[in-house]
Parts: structure tokens; C-alpha cells; sequence
């Protein structure tokens, strides 16, 4: 559809007419974003897009891995419902393999939210021909900017478009995911509902994974303090210029699609209702790649190295547990395959000069260990899969004060989860108490090797028994340290600055300095990973939160409670050195 075709369509949009009607001297402007906004979306350039990925892309890539849900038919789907892909967003690389994948394996061409950063030249009007609209970081001042770009989802939804936004807003520099932001869920559903759109919405969670990105090196500076490069042309176009490393595989999971046939009632709880729904999806089917496998059992360990039998031993240990608990693996992690996938990822982060190889001539071994300086890159990968783990990693930690006495009955079990909940629920969207507990009676299950009913029975179990469930879950027994570590840097950092009120840079750059002389001297913290500068940024909400610190009226932070400050310390400590007594106890039983 030419563009003055679209401008038309979206003039029709019943809020921008009224706006219209009471200033008709904004048309000129609304015309003038309408251009910002609009990508002049051409089907043939689509598919000449595709001819060329199959010629450059996969020289980067292994392939693309896509599994959808059993009997999901696009083109039938699309005679129902008004299709919107809802994918997490790790790497730029994600519009492309959504657009052609979409394409090549359905012929459906899709119109791609992206961020106003990409509109440079020349890749800019490549992307809006290839199905790109744009749109800007922010815009919550500017309120006939909000209502154009609204009318252009009118549009969108008017000419039976699938529409493809990241729900994170951005990509996620961690490898976690990223809260979802409400600004494109309550444009659709406001465009929706007021345009007289008569098929209801379909929203497609999309679990996006990657084996290797090629941003790592930025994400990593990024993370510890350096500030985001903005694109520009030639920066984009050096992503097609990596072929001297391997990236791998890139998977793509659709889930169940999530229909809304309109909204009742608040559409601002609507609003962060479908968002969480689509998130909690994108998250529980986040596939364990093999890259995500070996970056998880090889992060925990903080200086050693492995050698291929214990990557092996370790590797099906987590499987096992993933079959079980129905954590989705991708296709190369089944059984059969697994040992080849972990293999090939393994040779994937040497020759991508991650990983190193050091050879023993007088124990006549092989070890691998992540280079110092990459790991920070190889935990994004880790992060990715992390939350399947949570509660594993909990169970871990409870089985053990079960074990010696400090957890006695059921009340103090719910206090201990409780606990441990709030400490994470800055880094992880978690599920509630009661879904932790019905998780853990599943993790617990398979620990013992028969059907648990109530948490009643943790305290009837033999010391035979715990050693089964240590040994189920003992390979979590440290996932989570690196989160803790960073507690533990950020309540040392608070404390050194109680005396007078701090600002945010000032709290940062002590907390980095802190954490170099620890990594070099201390006696806490191991894992060079540990600080983060949006993990550390975090911390202070936590603190805000338990009303540890506040906000002073000039936005800086100030202490109010040292004691409990300094119990923090106290607690951060002896949980991470919990973790070191639990692999001995282990190791004695």
C-alpha cells in the first residue's frame, strides 16, 4: 500500500479525527510523523530480502530452528484473528530471522516494530521496504506523536497486517529478560477497540535464543559502566561482515497464541495483564540451548576448569532434570544428540575465543575454562535459561538448613521461600509462594524418586533420602552465587557511604572499585561476573524496599537503618559461604 493510501487510513483513526477537528492546524505535523513512523513496505523487496539471507545470513548462522505448536496455521489464523508476534529481543539479528522465517516457511510477510535508532542510512529504508515501521525510544510529552503513531496501529490492524513488536522494549544486555513495557499492548488494544476492528486479537509469544549474538563485546563494556554506541549505518552493516566467527543456531519457539477479543473495564490493568501473560509465555518457553547448557555448568566454575567427562557428567545431570520438570530443550539437546550438540558448542566457544583449552602433559588431561575476560559475555547465556532454575537453585539451599535443623515445620519453610523470593524479585519475574511450593514438591519428587503430596513430608525424610535430593539439585548449588556477590559488593558499598547522602554515579563507581580490590584480595566474593552495573543499580531498589535507604528531595540516596544494613552484610556473607559448606556436606555424605 502506497503511502499516501496509509495516510489516509490512519486520518480515519476516530481519536486523531477528533484531534483534527479541534486543531485542524496539526495536520501538517501529524503528516510530518506519519513519514517518521511509516515504512514504505514493499512485498517484492521482502522477498529479495530472502534470496539474500540465503546467501549471506547463513554463512553466519548454522540455520534457524523454528518449531511452532502442532496444527498452527498462519494463513488460517489470519481469517480469525488479527496476528501479533510477540518475541523477547536479544540481538538485532532477531528482525531478520523473524521476518524470514515467517516468509520463507509461511509466505507471510510481517510489519516489525523497530526502534527509530535503526531508521540510518542506507539500511534504514531497506528495513522499512523489508516490513519495519518505526518507532521512537520515548514519547510520553509528546501526545500527538503517542496519537499518530496509535492511528498507524489502526492502520496496521485495518489492512489485516501481522504486526511484530519486542515486548522488552529493548534488547537485554544480560541475557535475562527485560520487564515488558505496556506503551504497543495498550496502542493494540486501544486501536482495536475504538477502530470498530471486528476479529479479535491474536498475541503469538515468540522464545527467541540465540547461540551466540554477535553484540557480546558491546553488551559486556556496556555492562560494566560504558555507555550504548548509537547505530549508524556502517555499524549495522558489520553485522553482515562476521564471517570469521560462528554463531550458530538461532531458535524460535511459538507458543499458544492469547486471544483478546476486546477489554473490560480498566484498560490500564488490561493493559499489564496481557503483558505479563505474554511474558511469563516468552519466559516458561525459553529453550535450553546447548550454548545456554555449557555457559551454565562452566560459570560455576569460578577459576577451575573442566574437563569433557565432567562437562559430560554435568551436562546430563541438567537434562535429566529438564525432562522431568519439562523444561523445553531445543532438538539438538534430546538424548540422542545432546553430547554431539554440547561438543560442537564447546568447539564453538573455542574458536569464538571464549573458552580455552589447557593441557596437563603430566596428568595426560584435557581441561576447558572460560577465558577471565569472557565471562561476563558467556553469562548472557546463562542468564537466558537461569529462571527454569530458580527454585532448584532454593531447594538447594533448603534441603541443606532442613538438613541441619534451621527449617523445622512448614511455617518456617514459607518464611525461608518468602525470604528468598524478595532477595531475587529484583532480577527475576517469580512466580508466587504457592507456585514455588508446588514446584518445589515436583523438584522434590524427582530428588527422592517417588510422588511428594505436602511439604509436611521434607521433614520426615531419612538422611538417605536427602542425599538423593542433594544429589538431584546439587548442580544449582552455585548458579545464583554471582546475584548474591553482587548483594554482598552493593550492601559493602552502601555501608562505606552511610555517613553522608550518595548519588547514584557516586554509589557505582565505589562499587566497582570495591568489588576490583575483593576480586584481587577479598575472601567473599569469586566470581569476576558478579558485578554488573544494572545488577548493581537494582540493589538500591531493593534497599529502598526494605527501607534500608531513601531518597533524599535532590534524588540522592541516604542510609536510615545501619543495623539492619549491616545484617544484610551479615546475611549475604554466610549465605554465600552456606554454599561452600553445602558442596562439603555434600561431598561427606
Amino acid at each position: 500500500m502506497f503511502s499516501d493510501d496509509a495516510l489516509e487510513q490512519v486520518l480515519l483513526y476516530p481519536k486523531l479525527q477528533e484531534r483534527l477537528i479541534a486543531h485542524p492546524e496539526e495536520r501538517v505535523k501529524i503528516q510530518k510523523l506519519f513519514k517518521e513512523i511509516h515504512g514504505e513496505f514493499s512485498p517484492t523487496v521482502v522477498k529479495s530480502a530472502v534470496t539474500l539471507i540465503d546467501a549471506s545470513f547463513r554463512k553466519l548462522y548454522d540455520g534457524i530452528n523454528l518449531e511452532v505448536p502442532e496444527g498452527m496455521d498462519f494463513k488460517e489464523l489470519q481469517k480469525k484473528y488479527h496476528i501479533v508476534l510477540v518475541p523477547n529481543h536479544q540481538s538485532h539479528a532477531d528482525y531478520v530471522a523473524l521476518t524470514y522465517s515467517m516468509y520463507k516457511n509461511f509466505e507471510v510477510a510481517i510489519r516489525v516494530a523497530a526502534g527509530i535508532n535503526l531508521n540510518v542510512f542506507p539500511m534504514g529504508q531497506f528495513f522499512g521496504k523489508a516490513g519495519a515501521f518505526f518507532i521512537r525510544r520515548s514519547f510520553t510529552s509528546d501526545h500527538l506523536y503517542k496519537l499518530t503513531f496509535e492511528a498507524y496501529i489502526f492502520y496496521l490492524l485495518q489492512t489485516e497486517q501481522v504486526v511484530e513488536f519486542f515486548f522488552e522494549g529493548g534488547r537485554t544486555r544480560t541475557g535475562k529478560l527485560l520487564k515488558p513495557k505496556y506503551g504497543l499492548f495498550q496502542m493494540l488494544l486501544e486501536a482495536h477497540h475504538l477502530g470498530g476492528v471486528k476479529k479479535p486479537l491474536m498475541f503469538i509469544p515468540v522464545s527467541l535464543a540465540h547461540e551466540h549474538i554477535p553484540e557480546e563485546k558491546a553488551h559486556a563494556r556496556e555492562l560494566g559502566g560504558a555507555k550504548k554506541k548509537p547505530e549508524s549505518g556502517t555499524q549495522l552493516l558489520k553485522l553482515f561482515k562476521l564471517f570469521n566467527k560462528r554463531l550458530g543456531t538461532i531458535h524460535l519457539h511459538f507458543g499458544e497464541g492469547i486471544v483478546r477479543k476486546g477489554f473490560e473495564g480498566d484498560l490500564k490493568q488490561a493493559t499489564q495483564d496481557l503483558a505479563f501473560e505474554c511474558f511469563k509465555a516468552v519466559g516458561r518457553n525459553m529453550p535450553v540451548t546447548p550454548s545456554s547448557l555449557l555457559a551454565l555448568l562452566m560459570l560455576d566454575e569460578p577459576t577451575g576448569a573442566l574437563t569433557w567427562k565432567q562437562i559430560e557428567e554435568r551436562a546430563k545431570d541438567i537434562i535429566d532434570y529438564c525432562i522431568y520438570l519439562k523444561v523445553p530443550l531445543t532438538p539438538s539437546l534430546q538424548p540422542d544428540e545432546a553430547m554431539n550438540s554440547i561438543r560442537s558448542s564447546l568447539d564453538m566457544f573455542i574458536g569464538n575465543k571464549k573458552i580455552e583449552v589447557i593441557k596437563r602433559e603430566k596428568l595426560n588431561q584435557v581441561y576447558y575454562a572460560i577465558k577471565p575476560e569472557s565471562r561476563v559475555e558467556v553469562l548472557f547465556h546463562k542468564n537466558m535459561i537461569l529462571h527454569h532454575f530458580l527454585v532448584a537453585g532454593i531447594i538447594n539451599a533448603t534441603w541443606f538448613n532442613i538438613f541441619n535443623g534451621q527449617i523445622k515445620d512448614n511455617i518456617q519453610l514459607t518464611r525461608f521461600l518468602q525470604n528468598k523470593r524478595k532477595e531475587l524479585k529484583y532480577e527475576f519475574y517469580l512466580p508466587t509462594v504457592k507456585e514455588m511450593i508446588f514446584t518445589s514438591l515436583d523438584i522434590v519428587s524427582y530428588g527422592v524418586g517417588r510422588k511428594i503430596e505436602s511439604t509436611d513430608e521434607f521433614f520426615k525424610f531419612s538422611s538417605q533420602e536427602l542425599y538423593q535430593l542433594a544429589t538431584k539439585v546439587r548442580r544449582f548449588s552455585t548458579a545464583f552465587s554471582y546475584i548474591y556477590e553482587a548483594y554482598y559488593i552493593s550492601a559493602t558499598t552502601v555501608k562505606y557511604l552511610h555517613k553522608e547522602p550518595f548519588t547514584q554515579e557516586r554509589f557505582i563507581q565505589v562499587a566497582k572499585e570495591l568489588f576490583s580490590l575483593e576480586i584481587e584480595h577479598g575472601r567473599v566474593v569469586k566470581y569476576p561476573e558478579s558485578f554488573a552495573v544494572p545488577i548493581i543499580k537494582e540493589t538500591l531498589d531493593y534497599y529502598l524496599t526494605n527501607n534500608t535507604i531513601e531518597r533524599t528531595e535532590d534524588r540522592k540516596f541516604r542510609v536510615v537503618d545501619v543495623e539492619r544494613l549491616d545484617k544484610l552484610i551479615d546475611k549475604f556473607n554466610i549465605d554465600l559461604n552456606d554454599q561452600v559448606a553445602i558442596n562439603l556436606k555434600f561431598n561427606r555424605l
